[in-house]
């Protein structure tokens, strides 16, 4: 799960387009080098240049934003606010090839082979790299990087995306070398009990796939079957190269097989490398100031030619009004514009770049000569013609990108007791019991309650779709036509009804003795300060189900994103909207988290309802066949639909904004943010 911020995440909300599972990638890797940095990703219009749209100061790129990250360390980091710091300081094996998110260029490696059966990849690594710290790059860090995560594990971060690759489908936890009954899964004590030789030999068999020869300089990682994806997986931070001795010497795993069990599943309060960095990328971590700002440095002795920024200031402001204001005086290059507050930036706009679909790709820029804010989409800017002049507007808008990424209703089916968002913790009216989302009914009811025509409207101003199922459009699974919920307060009322949360055998609406519907409940909704679109998810319940039933009762809580996201990890949110960005673009991507892993474990998803999903996906995963996969995945969605353990919501286009001092930026839907490589200001 990765958290949507930032320009890139503003202007697609979404992920990447990659090849779905398949055949093997290619036996050699293409010859290009990664993206240069005097590329930009398109050229300033001249009536730009005529306007006179200059930056203050063009040495600092300056971006406003909400929240910060969680943790700096590529092995836990899984969402964007630490993702893009990661994308700019540590540098993987092999990066995306500018705005493609199905090429692939090398990077720390400078070339990479294929064997014939599609299981075994050969990286040669770039000679002459240095770390920040000034230590020379080896195979032995990139071996030992890969194998801690691995061994990191954990269903907080990203590792079961290269955990099924190399332990084979369905084995998505190191834990599961050593149990594969999962009982020790995300539990450290219980895995540092285990069998010695279970431990060791469960570490063995990490090492054992990824082995570096230094005198060769290449490192080999044999893979448990073949996985089409496997270039895309490791493309993204996890797969980060981080120098083994500045780490150890920090306090992560030393590198033996008799302690990694200490290691595993370490969350981010206790992590040693959640607050620094040492990577080999074109920015160097200066300082971060949590709650205020997060600083970069331009490496002036990075391998290739030096960045043209000096520095990257981030800073964590979760007030939209001091963001916008700082955007009006130029004194943020870009800032977290919330959707539903677009309208206030689109007067501003002097510059659109729409995207193509038939192209894939957006257009160059065209001077903005009037606006028309009746209008929505494309359709309120009005681009010159001829000799006309332009609004003289300094914001440039992306704008039409349809998007990979959504943001949904989740709710938890068993909430920790150490929840302070339950009230009571009782059927009194005054709270829930903790199993409340256990309850189909209390599932229904919720779905039933939801508005996406005012969700639509009023947070994307109609640039968006309800979101019939995980797949997205063009992939396996997708079902234009499948059924879905939709507002219909009668329905609600039924479902509460039906409701039998004293477990007397009673529907609530029957009960004599008094339940759900005539005892209310009450709860706190919960939302990550600064992101007004979730706040409005949840008054948009809270209004509905008010209407449903006086007696029920939601009340809305900011907290801070590091807060919000340790609290969905402890199961201690009632119910929560979050985000999902594709790492790779395979229905397996959208599916495995929902349904099995990393949502399905924050919501605590009972184990029978998991194994129902997990032998439909195991299935899925493992054929090539797009029809064959079409009809599996098709069963994932009718039970995910019948279940409803989550409220599937919309899915947007992308409207995003930057000064239009600003160039240089690759406009790629994977990255975590921007990649301040390549950018530059007037």
């Amino acid at each position: 799960m990765r958290k949507i911020f930032a320009l890139l995440s503003l202007l697609v909300i979404a992920s990447m387009a990659l090849a779905a599972c398949g055949a093997p990638a290619p036996a050699e890797a293409p010859a290009a080098e990664a993206p240069a940095a005097e590329a930009p990703a398109a050229e300033a219009p001249a009536a730009e240049e005529a306007a006179g749209f200059k930056s203050a100061d063009p040495t600092t790129f300056v971006v406003a934003t909400i929240g910060e990250p969680e943790t700096l360390d590529p092995a836990l980091a899984y969402e964007t606010a630490g993702g893009e710091i990661i994308q700019n300081v540590y540098e993987t094996l092999v990066f995306y090839d500018g705005e493609a998110t199905d090429k692939f260029v090398p990077q720390l490696a400078e070339s990479w082979e294929v064997s014939e059966d599609g299981k075994t990849y050969t990286f040669k690594m770039r000679s002459g790299v240095k770390f920040h710290d000034g230590a020379d790059m080896t195979a032995s860090d990139a071996a030992y990087s890969f194998q801690r995560g691995l061994l990191y594990g954990g269903y907080s971060g990203p590792q079961w995306l290269l955990a099924e690759p190399f332990f084979g489908i369905g084995v998505d936890d190191v834990s599961l070398l050593v149990d594969p009954e999962g009982a020790m899964a995300d539990d450290s004590e219980a895995l540092k009990a285990a069998d010695p030789a279970a431990l060791k030999a469960a570490c063995e068999k990490v090492t054992g796939a990824i082995v570096a020869d230094d005198a060769a300089g290449t490192v080999t990682m044999t893979l448990n079957q073949a996985w089409g994806p496997f270039i895309a997986t490791i493309a993204n931070g996890w797969g980060s190269i981080l120098d083994k001795d500045w780490a150890v010497a920090n306090g992560a795993w030393d590198g033996s097989c008799d302690t990694w069990q200490n290691f595993y599943a370490v969350p981010s309060e206790n992590d040693p490398l959640t607050t620094v960095m040492n990577g080999t990328g074109a920015f160097k971590f200066d300082h971060w100031t949590q709650g205020e700002e997060l600083v970069l440095a331009r490496n002036d002795a990075y391998w290739r030619d030096p960045a043209k920024l000096e520095r990257v200031v981030i800073k964590s402001i979760d007030e939209w009004g001091t963001r916008y204001a700082m955007l009006q005086a130029g004194d943020a290059d870009q800032v977290a514009v919330p959707a539903e507050s677009r309208s206030q930036v689109d007067e501003m706009v002097g510059e659109m770049s729409a995207y193509d679909l038939a192209a894939g790709a957006y257009a160059e820029p065209q001077v903005v000569c009037a606006y028309d804010g009746g209008m929505q989409g494309v359709e309120k800017f009005t681009a010159c013609a001829g000799g006309e002049a332009g609004t003289g507007g300094p914001i440039r808008l992306y704008i039409g990108r349809p998007s990979l990424a959504s943001q949904d209703l989740f709710m938890t089916f068993n909430i920790s007791e150490t929840s302070n968002y339950v009230g009571s913790g009782k059927l009194d009216g005054n709270g829930i019991p903790l199993d409340f989302f256990s309850d189909i009914h209390v599932r229904k009811g919720f779905a039933y309650s939801f508005d996406w025509e005012t969700y639509i409207s009023d947070v994307f101003d109609g640039e968006a779709i309800q979101q019939p199922v995980l797949a997205r459009q063009g992939m396996a699974g997708y079902q234009a036509d499948a059924p879905v919920y939709s507002l219909d307060l009668e329905k609600a009322a039924e479902e509460f009804k039906m409701a039998d949360l004293d477990k007397d055998g009673i529907a609530a609406g029957e009960d004599p003795e008094g339940d759900l519907w005539t005892i209310g409940f009450r709860l706190q909704a919960l939302y990550n300060q600064g992101n007004t679109s979730r706040q409005i998810i949840s008054e948009i319940l809270s209004a509905n189900l008010a209407t449903v039933n006086e007696l029920f009762v939601v009340e809305t809580v900011g907290l801070p994103w590091p807060t919000f996201l340790r609290t969905l990890r402890a199961s201690e949110a009632p119910y929560f909207a979050s985000g999902w960005v594709e790492d790779i673009h395979d229905p397996h991507n959208w599916y495995q988290p929902y349904m099995i892993g990393t949502y399905a474990f924050r919501q605590t998803m009972p184990a029978e309802l998991r194994a129902q999903f997990s032998e439909i996906l195991d299935r899925g995963v493992a054929v090539t066949d797009l029809a064959e996969r079409q009809k599996i995945y098709e069963e994932a969605n009718a039970l995910y639909y019948e279940q409803v353990p989550t409220v599937l919501l919309a899915t947007a286009t992308s409207h995003g904004f930057e000064q239009r001092w600003v160039h240089g930026a690759i406009l790629n839907p994977i990255f975590s943010g921007n990649y301040f490589y390549t950018m530059y200001k007037d």
